[in-house]
């Protein structure tokens, strides 16, 4: 996603690919901070052996940023990624998903963003997307949940976000790309949303852009350190102006309802081939989190880094 206009889709994998991935700001309003003392709430890389045994596996969180920081992977990162047989992401960054993804985050034909948001939040949004260099002919179009999702994450500046860095170098090493979900699964979390709790999201989304630069920073910050808890901290800050059961419902369908899913794909993987599995970092941690459901589930789970 490089300084282009949002309606441009020739170079598509840097455009639309970020709201595909976007789950770290999403899911930053959907944890409680409670959450951040249960057991493992520390550490980006696991070892993974499945209950009956077999070669190892290698659970990674990411976050989903193009800073060069979290770009440059740990050598323990590099080394299990190059001994995997396959790369899991959370969905493959492919032409089909970036078609997919697009298209979702248009509105009907004959309607436009005007038309469902009140003339205040909409004159914000129209602001909030020209200091991104945005014009209001492409916010037109959008989707209220996409909009928010747009608004959530700092100006992209190269499109080399991390989960497009793994697909890329497992590319190069010929090895495959599967996805743990489709991309029209992730993307109807958006459009479970009601028009009024979208409606909330963006309002939440457009009062956090002073704070954005420093919430981010702060993010990056715990996530180079492996700190899970203190991200699910940080995630208070995002949840300004949100009443606790749209933070209850946003658990449920960002996290919780997905977090299942990913498992059970996870458990259905053949066991004779050895998967490096690259999720959102803040699906790790918790009482429901992927670590504690894998070690529920039989598997062997021992940190590496």
């Amino acid at each position: 996603m490089r300084a282009m206009s949002l309606a441009t889709t020739g170079r598509s994998g840097q455009l639309w690919w970020p709201v595909l991935l976007l789950l770290v700001a999403a899911c930053a309003w959907a944890e409680p901070r409670e959450e951040a003392s249960t057991p493992a709430a520390e550490g980006l890389l696991f070892e993974l052996i499945a209950p009956g045994g077999g070669p190892p596996s290698w659970l990674f969180g990411t976050i989903h940023s193009e800073d060069p920081r979290v770009l440059r992977l740990p050598d323990a990162v590099a080394t299990a990624l190059a001994a995997a047989d396959t790369l899991v992401l959370e969905v493959v960054p492919d032409a089909a998903s970036v078609r997919i993804a697009a298209g979702a985050m248009r509105l009907p034909a004959g309607t436009e963003l005007r038309d469902l948001l009140p003339p205040e939040t909409y004159r914000r949004c129209v602001e909030a997307l020209a200091a991104r260099g945005q014009p209001e002919t492409v916010l037109r179009k959008l989707k209220p949940w996409a909009v928010m999702t747009l608004l959530s994450m700092p100006p992209a500046r190269t499109g080399d976000f991390l989960d497009r860095q793994l697909h890329q170098v497992a590319a190069a090493a010929g090895k495959a790309t599967i996805g743990l979900e489709t991309t029209a699964e992730q993307l109807a979390v958006f459009e479970q949303l009601t028009p009024t709790e979208q409606q909330a999201l963006l309002r939440a989304a457009l009062a956090a852009q002073g704070e954005q630069e420093r919430l981010f920073e702060a993010l990056i910050d715990a996530y180079l350190r492996g700190a899970l808890g203190e991200l699910l901290a940080l995630s208070d800050e995002h949840a300004s102006g949100l009443t606790p059961d749209l933070q209850r419902r946003l658990r449920h369908i960002l996290i919780r309802s997905r977090n299942a899913r990913m498992l059970e794909r996870i458990q259905a993987l053949p066991a004779d081939q050895r998967y490096f599995i690259a999720v959102g970092a803040l699906h790790l941690p918790g009482e429901t989190g992927m670590l504690a459901s894998l070690k529920a589930a039989g598997y062997g789970v021992r940190r590496l880094y």
